[in-house]
């Protein structure tokens, strides 16, 4: 599903006030409205400039919550009419995800907060669209999975973000940006965002939607990409944490690859020097393997998980390699264990969003 996440105010510039923490609760209230999409509103008994949705009128008030502010924009996200809270089942974990970014609880939101965890990215679902899109832009969709192999590379982290941009993982902050433009750099950004897969959906289910029907895996793959939108946010907690589908070619085979990272925070971004990596994908010789990696400053401690009962002796086998590669890029591989994935309950939590109560990832 296509996620707006306000219902009638859409953001409003922080003019160097402090509107309030995220996922903190306030009553807006809409004093003015200047044609279709801007207006003033009062918080906290201050009026301030903000971009509307269509639906906002002169004189309604309505309870937001306080979520990301993205280039000096804070995000106020309305609470809905119709949905009681107490209505919707939810368990602890999805409340904390929800309420930590400062989205409202809905059961649409729940849904997608639920479902991307259990999504598998790649191929198959763009085989799936076959017919419905061009074999030029599917392939054009496809080139953009990072390789494997180039992952190595001082860019590996660039062509990830490139992947994600292609997808339309950042689609709607594109979009807000785009509208502070000049005109020429406006229309050059509009054809741009048109080469997303993002744009590429929305486009066909509106179509659809005008005929009367819509095809399950479009509407299914869209909201595997607002689902990663929501999962990117490293929300309020001490430590940050995102979760990541990410499909990767191997050998022209499509790998879906589950990605979780926490950290410590370096200001409001994650801090890469004390962290924990936790990846799971499949493999040809293996099967389902994970890696879990503990960073500590330049000090680097892994976990390797299968149910493979040959792994350790392939592990001790590439060891020397492995630490030769990991002292080029500057960390010392300090310890190295084996475990079977299938009885690691804790790791496969961990990708599902999960996080263990007072673990330091700060060392």
């Amino acid at each position: 599903m296509e996620i707006n996440p306000l219902s009638a105010i859409q953001s409003i510039e922080k003019q160097k006030l402090k509107v309030g923490q995220p996922g903190e609760r306030i009553l807006v209230e809409v004093l003015q409205k200047d044609g279709e999409n801007y207006g003033i509103i009062r918080v906290k008994g201050q009026a301030l400039r903000a971009i509307l949705e269509t639906s906002a009128e002169a004189g309604d008030k309505f309870w937001v919550n306080v979520g990301d502010e993205e280039d000096g924009v804070c995000l106020l996200l309305r609470e809905p009419y119709l949905e009681n809270p107490q209505d919707i089942p939810v368990n602890s974990q999805e409340f904390m995800e929800l309420t930590e970014r400062g989205m409202p609880l809905r059961q649409d939101l729940v849904n997608l907060i639920r479902n991307f965890t259990t999504f598998n990215s790649g191929v198959p679902l763009l085989d799936n669209l076959q017919g419905l899109f061009s074999q030029e832009f599917l392939d054009i969709i496809k080139k953009s999975f990072p390789k494997w192999e180039t992952l190595i590379e001082d860019n590996g982290a660039e062509k990830i973000i490139d992947c994600l941009r292609k997808l339309g993982i950042d689609y709607e902050q594109r979009f807000w940006q785009m509208l502070k433009l000049d005109l020429r750099a406006r229309e050059q950004e509009k054809e741009q965002l048109k080469d997303t897969l993002k744009y590429a959906l929305l486009k066909e289910i509106n179509d659809q939607m005008e005929e009367g029907h819509s095809e399950k895996s479009l509407t299914d793959l869209l909201d595997a990409i607002t689902g990663q939108q929501l999962w990117l946010k490293t929300g309020t907690l001490n430590n940050g944490y995102v979760l990541l589908h990410l499909p990767l070619m191997n050998q022209e085979r499509c790998i879906p690859v589950k990605i979780g990272i926490e950290s410590a925070r370096k200001g409001t971004k994650m801090d890469e020097n004390h962290c924990r990596i936790a990846i799971q994908m499949e493999t040809e010789t293996l099967g389902l393997i994970g890696v879990d990696a503990y960073f500590s400053q330049d000090s680097l401690t892994l976990d390797i998980l299968s149910s493979d009962p040959e792994l350790p002796e392939l592990v001790e086998e590439v060891l020397p390699e492995t630490k030769a590669r990991f002292t080029k890029l500057g960390f010392l591989l300090s310890k190295v264990d084996t475990e079977d994935l299938e009885h690691n309950s804790e790791f496969k939590d961990f990708l599902l969003g999960h996080r263990r109560r007072g673990v330091d990832v700060a060392g």
